[in-house]
């Protein structure tokens, strides 16, 4: 009898203790244990940038807004159904972009691999029935195939090892006839000589940042947005209201940018070891190979460069 008893505590623990594993399960882990095009160096790295910089204040609600409207140059948003129409935002960090792409949606998927910036989403958007928050990779995610009418990724993709690889997974999740609004760095072919020459100086930089420790890329990152990003950004405002065309002076775009975004956008630029950079020729061959319509493609003629819009095929063959 007493046999008996210890074999079934033994059996109770085991099953209880294959309740709890079932319980806290994260598919999203396995999910990404099987996605290879990933950095997860890169990935951690962002989880530590957006839980830093994590915009739940609403000092910078106004820059957030006119920097959206930047992007979103060249679409009209108002072009969906706010009562039917699904989004998915591929890479959403710390959400800044999807509760605005939520006014326009009766549904957004916020896709976010890294653990930092999941908890500053989930945090964000609890209570929030529009958004659905998705710890899961760009390459392997439970966003329902041909089920997006618009999806977007700003600034992600370039840091993902193989950018065109990624493009073909996020357009499987689009709609035949969808569109797929995205923020790719550009090669800098449309800037002047001494332009190119600056930044391959501060390339040099990025990486020698990029290698150190986290308090040491968000300190240098600080550094740089106080010294660098804030004068060139104040200087371009100045010279803007004078009238003068600073299209050609670095950081112009920064110009009415609160600190706290300059900040963060330097430590983005500056503490991340994995960027690739495209031009319009590349960007359009790697949106051919992945099945869209190349006669709807649109760049903005406004800056972040490139950022894109092209519609995915009506007839798809992924």
């Amino acid at each position: 009898m007493k046999n008996e008893l210890n074999t079934l505590k033994l059996a109770n623990f085991f099953l209880l203790d294959s309740m709890k594993e079932l319980l806290t399960y994260n598919p999203s882990m396995s999910q990404r244990d099987k996605d290879e095009n990933l950095d997860q160096g890169v990935i951690d790295g962002f989880g530590h940038e957006w839980a830093a910089f994590d915009y739940a204040e609403t000092e910078t609600a106004e820059a957030l807004d006119a920097q959206f409207a930047a992007y979103c140059a060249p679409l009209d948003l108002g072009q969906f159904n706010p009562a039917t129409s699904v989004a998915g935002d591929f890479g959403a960090g710390s959400g800044r972009w999807s509760s605005r792409l939520a006014l326009y949606f009766s549904l957004v998927y916020a896709l976010e691999p890294s653990d930092g910036a999941s908890s500053v989403l989930k945090r964000k958007f609890t209570g929030d029935p529009k958004v659905v928050v998705l710890q899961e990779t760009v390459g392997v995610n439970s966003i329902p195939v041909a089920s997006l009418d618009l999806a977007m990724s700003l600034g992600v993709l370039h840091h993902i090892p193989d950018t065109a690889l990624a493009i073909k997974d996020v357009s499987r999740s689009i709609k035949p006839g969808g569109l797929f609004l995205c923020y790719l760095y550009y090669n800098l072919e449309n800037k002047p000589t001494y332009y190119k020459l600056i930044f391959r100086g501060v390339n040099i930089v990025r990486r020698v940042i990029s290698a150190s420790p986290q308090k040491v890329r968000r300190l240098s990152a600080t550094v740089i947005a106080a010294l660098v990003y804030w004068p060139l950004a104040r200087l371009s405002k100045v010279l803007s209201k004078l009238g003068r065309d600073t299209s050609n002076l670095p950081l112009h775009h920064y110009a009415d940018m609160p600190f706290v975004m300059l900040a963060n956008d330097a430590l983005d630029r500056f503490g991340t070891s994995l960027e690739q950079r495209f031009s319009k020729a590349e960007i359009t061959e790697m949106l051919r190979a992945a099945d869209f319509d190349l006669s709807s493609l649109k760049f903005s003629e406004i800056e972040p460069f490139w950022t894109f819009t092209v519609n995915k095929k009506n007839t798809s063959s992924f």
